[in-house]
């Protein structure tokens, strides 16, 4: 049977308040007030309990159970692909420079660009 990840973390914690207090699965299913098999499907995975489960034989062994909320990154999946395809070699070249030494560089091409449109501008035929 494949266990789902977040089931994977609900048993492992399970399992270890329960080593960490020495409790066999019998003597926290006792102290929790269910029966040791619950416990033993947990720890492997076999049933994805309640909150209220989760807490009630947490608290049997001498826990409380955190829960924290933490944001998913976000993937743009069309930039993902781009990356896989970049030449790091000029990234790395520039990251070298300073932050003055890269604007000049911009600054320059900027520059070059705008020159370019001149003399495209000169250069194009009468209509």
């Amino acid at each position: 049977m494949v266990v789902p990840e977040r089931l994977t973390v609900v048993t492992s914690v399970v399992r270890e308040a329960r080593k960490r207090t020495g409790l066999s699965q019998r003597a926290l299913a006792e102290q929790a007030g269910t029966a040791q098999s619950v416990v033993g499907r947990i720890e492997a995975g076999l049933t994805s309990p309640s909150i209220d489960t989760i807490v009630r034989l947490l608290d049997a062994a001498g826990f409380d159970l955190k829960v924290e909320l933490v944001p998913q990154p976000r993937v743009d999946p069309v930039s993902e692909r781009y990356k896989r395809d970049v030449d790091r070699t000029l990234l790395r070249e520039n990251l070298k420079k300073s932050v003055d030494e890269r604007l000049r560089v911009n600054v320059e091409m900027l520059m070059f660009g705008n020159e370019l449109r001149r003399a495209m501008r000169v250069a194009e035929p009468p209509k």
